[in-house]
C-alpha cells in the first residue's frame, strides 16, 4: 500500500497548450501522460519477452540497445553497441528535446512487489536530460532531495567510477532487486529531506532535467499494492526504457550545484586524496 508518511506530489503546472503534460518547474521535471499508445505499449512488450521470455521470479530483467549502460561505472560502454530496435526509433522524434537525442537504451521488466533503491544517476557521463518512460502497471515514484546519507553512500569503497569492465557483452541482464535493512532505513529516513510520491502511470514519459536530474534522488517503494485514486491496486509487472545521451572525451564533466552526490566532484576527491598520500611518503623521506 502507499506509505502514509509520503505525501503526494506538489500540484503541478499543466501545460495549457497539452492538458498531458505537467511540469514542475522549480525542480525541472516533467510528466507527459500517454506518450504512446496502448498499440506501441503492447509492441514493446511483446519484444521484451520475444528477447527473454522470463517473467518468473524476483529477478529483475534487463535489455540494453545502443551503447549498454556500464553497471561498474555506472556511465556508458566504450565496446558493446546493440542496435536499437524499430519500435525505439520510432518515438525519438516525439522527444520534448530535439538538440541532443538518447543514445544509450536500458528496457527493464520489474516483477510485480519489486521496487528501486533511491538513487541519483550519473552527472558527469551523461547530458542533463533523463528520460524514463514507463508502461505496464503504473507505479509511485519517490523523489527527495539528496543530503548527507546520500554523499556517504556515493564515496562508499564498493562504488566504482570511471574504470570500465565492459565484461557484459550481452544486450540481455538479469538482477535480484536488493533487500533493505529496514531498521537502517527508519534510522537513516529521520535524518533525510522530506519525500513526496509522483504517480507515473502506463505509457507515461518523465523527463528529469535540473534539480531533479542533479540533486534529487529518486526510487521505487518495493510493495504488492498501491493506492491509486483512493483504491488499493495490486502491482502487476511493470516496464520501463530509461534513455540518455552518452558524452565523450572532453564532454565528460560536471559544474552542478550538487557536488555532494556529483560523480565528478567525488572523482576530483579522490584523485586529491590519492595525491597526497603519495606525497606524504617523500615528505617524510624528505625529514629523516
Amino acid at each position: 500500500m502507499a506509505d502514509p508518511l509520503i505525501p503526494k506530489a506538489p500540484s503541478p503546472i499543466v501545460d495549457p497548450t497539452n492538458p498531458n503534460i505537467q511540469r514542475w518547474d522549480d525542480i525541472g521535471l516533467t510528466l507527459i501522460h500517454n506518450f504512446i499508445s496502448e498499440a506501441e505499449e503492447a509492441t514493446m512488450i511483446a519484444a521484451f519477452h520475444d528477447a527473454d521470455p522470463r517473467t518468473g521470479g524476483r529477478k529483475r530483467l534487463s535489455q540494453h540497445f545502443g551503447y549498454h549502460f556500464d553497471y561498474t561505472t555506472f556511465g556508458a560502454s566504450e565496446s558493446h553497441h546493440t542496435p536499437v530496435p524499430s519500435y525505439i526509433e520510432a518515438f525519438l522524434p516525439r522527444l520534448p528535446i530535439q538538440s541532443y537525442l538518447p543514445d544509450q537504451f536500458t528496457v527493464q521488466y520489474y516483477p510485480p512487489g519489486s521496487g528501486i533503491p533511491p538513487h541519483v544517476d550519473t552527472h558527469s557521463m551523461f547530458a542533463e536530460a533523463l528520460y524514463s518512460l514507463s508502461f505496464g502497471s503504473a507505479v509511485p515514484m519517490v523523489f527527495r532531495m539528496s543530503g548527507p546519507n546520500d554523499a556517504r553512500k556515493m564515496r562508499q569503497p564498493k562504488r566504482s567510477l570511471m574504470v570500465s569492465s565492459d565484461a557484459n557483452t550481452s544486450a540481455t541482464t538479469s538482477a535480484v532487486e536488493p533487500v533493505a535493512d529496514s531498521k537502517r532505513s527508519e534510522e537513516t529516513t529521520q535524518q533525510e529531506e522530506p519525500s513526496w510520491e509522483l504517480l507515473l502511470p502506463a505509457r507515461s514519459l518523465l523527463v528529469m532535467e535540473g534539480p531533479s536530474r542533479y540533486g534529487y534522488t529518486h526510487g521505487i517503494k518495493g510493495r504488492k499494492t498501491d493506492i491509486i485514486n483512493g483504491e488499493t491496486v495490486l502491482r502487476e509487472g511493470r516496464y520501463s526504457i530509461t534513455m540518455r545521451t552518452v558524452r565523450r572525451g572532453d564532454e565528460i564533466g560536471c559544474t552542478c550545484a550538487y557536488p555532494g552526490v556529483c560523480d565528478a566532484r567525488i572523482r576530483e576527491e579522490l584523485e586529491r586524496g590519492s595525491a597526497t598520500s603519495q606525497y606524504q611518503p617523500q615528505l617524510h623521506q624528505n625529514n629523516v
